[in-house]
């Protein structure tokens, strides 16, 4: 047996008696044996503390971000204090995150929910035989299909508007690559008047959204972000706020 694997079973309490007997006579009479166990050993306290350390800071960030919002399962601190404990000697630092953080699905199935219809009012003082106007009339009954080929078919496809509603569409049947395309198109406009500002505010949060959807966890960090630090943003800038707590 070489010596590494010696030293590593020592470790583990796992040397059978001859084992033993071995390990203690390299560890009185080969300086280079005693000399990588006492180098192991160090790096095993070394580890242990920052361990420690990195567990506590975890706990203490857990305990202030999840458990301050009561849109996830509140889990007492005793009990998370030593489940954590339990798995923090198992599966690692990564599973205790894992467990009590929501996921990303978790998080986009909480948060989100289409935005009402602003446009339809306006529409119903036209022809309530516009195709502009049956899209909106389809989108408030959720049947998102017919009112995306709805929006395609207006006469102003192009319109800040109708990409921002197309684009809800999209990520309410959860086809988030089309929403992005299309809500970032709505989040990045050069057009300048109150209804496209108040739009691209919102494209945002449902752009957050819809990374989160994807997975794209940084993506949607940046997203959330730019909301949370617009001091004139005023759509979802709480629940922005909360989606930060829960991703940094």
């Amino acid at each position: 047996m070489k010596n590494h694997d010696l030293i590593d079973r020592y470790f583990e309490n796992s040397l059978s008696p001859e084992e033993q007997k071995l390990f203690n006579n390299l560890l009185q009479n080969d300086a280079t044996f005693k000399e990588e166990f006492l180098f192991q050993k160090d790096l095993k306290q070394v580890i242990a503390v920052s361990q420690q350390e990195e567990l506590k800071s975890t706990l203490s960030h857990i305990e202030e971000n999840v458990q301050k919002n009561s849109r996830f399962m509140i889990v007492p601190k005793k009990w998370m204090v030593a489940a954590s404990l339990l798995l923090i000697t198992t599966l690692g630092m990564w599973t205790v995150k894992s467990l009590y953080y929501p996921s990303n699905d978790e998080i986009y199935e909480t948060y989100f929910e289409v935005d009402r219809n602003t446009i339809q009012p306006v529409v119903r003082g036209e022809s309530l035989n516009t195709i502009e106007y049956r899209a909106f009339v389809a989108y408030e009954a959720q049947d998102y299909y017919k009112a995306i080929n709805l929006f395609n078919s207006v006469k102003n496809p192009d319109k800040i508007y109708i990409i921002y509603y197309k684009g809800l569409c999209f990520l309410a049947l959860e086809k988030t690559d089309e929403a992005i395309a299309l809500l970032s198109n709505v989040a990045n406009t050069t057009i300048i008047d109150s209804r496209s500002a108040d739009l691209e505010e919102k494209a945002n949060w449902y752009l957050a959204l819809a990374y989160l959807k994807n997975n794209d966890t940084e993506n949607a960090i940046s997203r959330l972000s730019l909301i949370n630090n617009d001091p004139s943003s005023i759509f979802k800038k709480q629940e922005a706020q909360e989606v930060l707590n829960y991703l940094k």
